[in-house]
């Protein structure tokens, strides 16, 4: 028998909030919508398709604004990303987001990319994410439950059907799964160019190790703190995570097309020597450590004409993915979780009715800037491999390019945003109602 209405209106203590929430897709950003919904008396039940966690993305990082983001959705899980967070090693290097070096040679520093106050933190993906489920109240998180279609009902809710057969009811429904979406095809359409992803034109080999074997193979500094070593039509990233641990590597490939069916392909080491050779000696070390490589393709959404339709929206990735060239990406998942929570907690959202209203607003106000969140993500990976349109191979302009390009994401007014979503909410329903 599949899960029906009633059992997601269980989940609650607000009976003025009269509507119902499925949030498919049981990641970052569909985890940390449901703690704040949940933590604000909205009904909600999260629905993953996948029948068991993975390492898949391994390491993710965050700045100012991710954190801020966290604390306002709930502190609870700021205080799971503490519990894991890695920041920089070094006390000198509190305040820094990333050292950017010059990987064609021995790893020459080029700049400090400064992120006051908070520097930059990073965490074990699958980790964090199942101390985020543990906030949850039992019987809130489902997994094994793969979305084939939304059916529309005649009240203006939804029929989710899962591919085990079962079905749900809910009168709202936010997507969150992730950059291969079924919830993006369902709502822009099938046909639609913009319901599928997008390839970057690169493709990064991944991996994770034990800080000990770092330290022997990069040296102290280059282990213990987060670098980015760029090269021509390359470029190496590492960063330490779960408490400083664990290295995470990523070492990134430009190519022009991805010929294979499948976005992972298994590699080899003799495969990752020939792609990154004429890199200087840091960036052979980095690669050195690939024990079982593989191609990750990476491909993203730089363009979406609306993140929802009735009362059915997109978050996180499913709305916005992106490469991880300014590590901003997962950092948005936990804005839009913010807005939308303000939003849905509004004393102006009762009904069902009120939920349309909401999600226009939603949409107004993240959409532009995540999308440009996107496609800045692109560039910055261009001038990191040494090929962006105004940097070229030009170091001081890379490094005066680098200085600059993240101060806008970082630094945003969340308080503000909340406020401007909410001020276009009433404008949103003022337009609504019949003239007299």
């Amino acid at each position: 028998m599949g899960l029906r209405q009633e059992s997601i209106h269980s989940v609650g203590p607000k009976p003025e909030k009269r509507f119902s929430t499925a949030i498919v897709g049981g990641g970052l950003a569909g985890l940390s919508l449901a703690i704040g919904l949940v933590q604000r008396g909205i009904p909600v039940q999260v629905f993953e398709g996948a029948t068991e966690w993975t390492d898949a993305g391994a390491g993710l990082v965050f700045a100012k604004n991710s954190m801020v983001a966290m604390e306002k959705i709930s502190p609870d899980i700021y205080k799971a990303f503490a519990k894991r967070s890695s920041g920089q090693g070094w006390e000198s290097k509190k305040t820094t987001y990333m050292d950017y070096r010059d990987g064609s040679t021995n790893g020459g520093l080029i700049t400090s990319v400064i992120c006051a106050n908070t520097g930059q933190e990073s965490v074990h993906r699958t980790l964090f994410a199942k101390d985020l489920v543990a906030l949850l109240p039992s019987g809130t998180f489902h997994m094994g439950k793969r979305l084939v279609a939304i059916d529309n009902r005649p009240d203006g809710g939804y029929t989710l059907r899962w591919a085990d057969g079962h079905s749900t009811d809910a009168d709202v429904v936010l997507g969150s799964d992730g950059i291969k979406s079924k919830c993006r095809l369902l709502l822009l359409g099938e046909d639609s160019p913009e319901a599928v992803p997008k390839f970057a034109k690169e493709f990064a080999y991944r991996g994770m190790v034990p800080m000990e074997r770092a330290i022997e193979v990069l040296g102290e500094e280059f282990a213990r703190n987060s670098m980015v070593n760029i090269g021509s039509n390359c470029l190496t990233t590492t960063y330490p995570v779960e408490k400083g641990t664990l290295l995470n590597l990523v070492a990134c490939r430009s190519i022009d097309t991805w010929e294979h069916d499948e976005w992972v392909v298994p590699s080899s080491q003799e495969a990752v020597r020939k792609d990154f050779a004429g890199c200087g000696s840091i960036m052979q070390k980095v690669i050195s450590m690939m024990d079982k490589p593989a191609m990750w393709a990476l491909f993203d959404h730089p363009e979406c004409s609306t993140f929802y339709k009735g009362r059915f929206a997109l978050i996180g990735d499913a709305a916005h993915a992106s490469t991880p060239h300014q590590g901003a990406g997962c950092g948005q998942a936990f804005e839009d979780a913010l807005v939308m929570c303000s939003l849905l907690d509004d004393e102006q959202v009762v009904s069902a009715a009120d939920v349309e209203d909401a999600l226009e607003a939603y949409d107004a106000v993240r959409r532009p800037r995540t999308l440009k969140i996107v496609n800045t993500s692109r560039e910055n990976g261009e001038i990191c491999m040494k090929r962006g349109e105004d940097t070229g191979d030009d170091l001081g302009k890379i490094k005066a390019t680098l200085d600059e390009r993240f101060h806008w994401i970082w630094h945003e007014d969340l308080d503000q945003q909340v406020q401007q979503a909410k001020l276009k909410m009433r404008e949103v329903s003022k337009a609504r109602l019949p003239s007299k």
